[in-house]
């Protein structure tokens, strides 16, 4: 196989052994296809409405491989019945075809078990848990319209990600949620596992078990947590099963939960004094798979690269590294696979993936530029992509992309603090004058107290960093907008008595919020909503 060195001028900078990248057959036209990283396999353009989710991938008895996603978005069904497309490859990844397109599959694992092609998911967000099987390798599905043909829980309100189904001890398992109460996203998630015999008809539903659905609460991990979610089963070195999630925190410093399941499968449980393990990336999806070579588990994770360390880690998706442990508990970053310096619309995320021989195989969801509006966010992926390391237990960070310089982070003095960071200028907090670089919005009704400060004017939609380091004991203030609520103000209170808007269609409101600190405290403005968070500088 001919080696394609990406030049050091592309950003992102692929890894040197990744497969070249060659475009694919696609259902919409992909501009240019030779700057996105990896091979295109599935493109649906920011304007379509339609977001590319949840990869999988699974190699066929035949050697074929085939990767499906599913659609989300403001012009999906996914809350009704969703769509997932199924592709396939005959010639190790290189170029794709479409195989099929299925309705009513949504946050779907593909796996291949006794020789048949299997899809076990969701019918929708927050659905009822099915699978189906095709026997000509993805072109055909049956249909899962009963609980003899593959409709394996009617009771809804499931939730889950291409997550691995694994063999052990006689059965397969595979990690699920469940909401309970049905209200809101993660924070009602509780965790748990299903699993059948092996020898047994996979669609029906009465060979399949679940475990109970175990809750979490708010107040583990020090009250760092929002939620855990699409847990990945695997077998620990001593020969438990164990549930291992993703956590959403708001620190910077990414966990991961371990949740252990009894050999019957009917049980499940949690420490919050043990149960948390650093785990880099684990604020995003992660695939987790043991290596029998190396005695190792490996991971495809979206890290957090130190340059863009900020509150929000799982809002931060711009660094996939290749990350492994000898024990589930310690982890280590071996190699940097992806990379782009912009963390607001670009993203290398729920990476599904497989061992190949000595090389990993992967399906990413991509937000990237296209040729047209590029990604909505670095969420709401435009691209799925297929990826190849090789000889990935080789791999060490002098292997990893090169990391393209970042401009000097911008930096201001005042008397009581110094400001640091990108994205952001300074104006003059009044009425009539402009609220945003990017926008012809102006400020109205800027309360007394603030009237002539100066503030941080950033690019709506577009994610700033600012930080601040206190030279003596001050108080800070920052706005933002309460009902874009993809931050955390953890440690600021709100002012009474000090909103104000800008004059879009909605007069958006902005609050604004207080801390105190003492020399030497350093904090980041939160971030993360189209607003931004503008810290306010007194007059002086």
């Amino acid at each position: 196989m001919n080696i394609v060195r990406i030049p050091a001028t592309a950003i992102p900078l692929l890894l040197a052994l990744l497969v070249p990248a060659r475009a694919a057959q696609t259902s919409a036209p992909i501009t240019p296809p030779a700057k996105v990283p990896g091979v295109v396999i599935d493109h649906s353009p920011q304007s379509s409405g339609l977001y590319i989710g949840s990869p999988s991938l699974a190699i066929l008895p035949n050697g074929d491989y085939v990767a499906s996603h599913d659609f989300f978005g403001p012009k999906s069904a996914e809350h009704q019945s969703a769509r997932s497309v199924v592709f396939r490859s005959a010639d190790r990844g290189q170029t794709w075809r479409k195989a099929s397109e299925i309705q009513g599959a949504f946050w779907s694992t593909l796996f291949v078990h006794r020789g048949a092609l299997y899809l076990l998911g969701t019918d929708r967000h927050h659905g009822n848990a099915l699978i189906r099987r095709s026997l000509d390798g993805g072109a055909t599905w049956t249909s899962p319209t009963n609980s003899t043909t593959g409709l394996l829980r009617d009771n809804g309100e499931y939730h889950c990600a291409p997550v691995p189904v694994i063999e052990h001890a006689g059965r397969l398992w595979r990690g699920m949620e469940w909401r309970n109460p049905p209200v809101a996203w993660g924070i009602n998630y509780r965790a748990g596992m299903l699993s059948v015999p092996v020898e047994a008809d996979l669609l029906d539903a009465a060979n399949w078990i679940s475990c109970e659905f175990l809750p979490s609460s708010r107040e583990w991990n020090g009250g760092d947590m929002g939620a855990w979610l699409e847990g990945n089963a695997v077998v620990t070195l001593a020969g438990e099963l164990v549930d291992v999630l993703r956590v959403q925190t708001k620190s910077p410093d990414e966990k991961a939960a371990l949740v252990r399941i009894s050999a019957d499968g009917r049980k499940a449980s949690f420490d919050p004094a043990t149960g948390f393990i650093s785990f880099p990336g684990g604020a995003k999806k992660f695939t987790i798979r043991f290596d029998p070579q190396t005695r190792s588990y490996w991971s495809l994770a979206s890290i957090v690269h130190a340059r863009h360390r900020a509150d929000n880690p799982g809002g931060i998706r711009n660094t996939l590294a290749l990350v492994c442990s000898p024990n589930l508990t310690n982890w280590t970053t071996r190699c940097i696979l992806l990379y782009h310096p912009d963390t607001a619309k670009h993203g290398f995320q729920y990476v599904d993936w497989l061992f190949d021989g000595d090389d990993i195989i992967a399906a990413c969801r991509t937000a990237y530029d296209d040729g047209d509006a590029g990604a909505r966010n670095n969420h709401d992926a435009n691209f799925l992509t297929f990826h190849r390391v090789a000889n990935f237990r080789t791999k060490t960070m002098a292997d990893s992309v090169p990391m393209p310089e970042v401009a000097a982070p911008m930096r201001q003095e005042t008397g009581d603090f110094t400001i640091l960071g990108h994205g952001w200028s300074l104006a003059k907090l009044a009425n009539d004058e402009r609220a945003f670089a990017n926008r012809n919005y102006v400020w109205k009704e800027i309360p007394e107290k603030f009237g002539g400060w100066r503030y941080t004017q950033t690019s709506g939609g577009e994610r700033a960093e600012i930080s601040v380091k206190a030279k003596r004991a001050t108080t800070l203030h920052f706005a933002t907008t309460l009902s874009q609520a993809k931050f955390s103000a953890s440690g600021w209170t709100p002012v009474p008595g000090t909103t104000f808007h800008y004059t879009d269609g909605g007069k958006t409101k902005m609050t604004v919020f207080s801390r105190s600190l003492k020399a030497g405290d350093e904090v980041a403005i939160p971030q993360g909503n189209w607003t931004g968070g503008l810290l306010l500088i007194p007059r002086e």
